[in-house]
């Protein structure tokens, strides 16, 4: 995947997640993706659905999902951080869990692995100064 390619992803779901109130974030590293859809049971299931069918994507797996209290990205329409391009050590952390992802088997492996991610991206949220999705111009 291009960054071009990557930048279009994240217009898009920019201008498109507002009006079905999703947030979240999408990790890239090597082909794959890992996202983090926020937003009411149906508005979730719909995107979840959009994204398997569309035929960019293949093997699309859901790891974890579950009711939350309050979001955890409210204020990113959609956050990306590219890993390949990536040298910080909390990025390095988030690499070896992409690679992990794709090659585990089990699915409490997969789940386990998901939660120790996202608890990553939480603390590189918190420590981020400015929002991925601010990397673009929403046109």
């Amino acid at each position: 995947m291009s960054k071009v390619g990557l930048k279009q992803i994240l217009k898009s779901a920019c201008r498109n997640n507002p009006q079905q109130g999703i947030t979240g974030i999408l990790v890239y590293d090597r082909g794959h993706f890992f996202q983090v859809l926020e937003g009411s049971y149906n508005d979730v299931e719909s995107v979840f659905a959009r994204i398997q069918k569309d035929k960019r994507h293949c093997r699309v797996n859901r790891i974890i999902s579950y009711p939350i209290q309050e979001r955890l990205f409210p204020h990113w329409r959609m956050g990306l951080y590219n890993l390949e391009d990536s040298t910080e050590f909390d990025f390095y952390k988030l690499k070896k869990c992409m690679k992990s992802l794709h090659e585990l088997t089990s699915v409490s492996e997969k789940r386990s692995l998901a939660k120790y991610a996202l608890k990553i991206f939480i603390e590189l949220k918190e420590k981020s100064t400015e929002q991925p999705e601010d990397l673009i111009e929403i046109v």
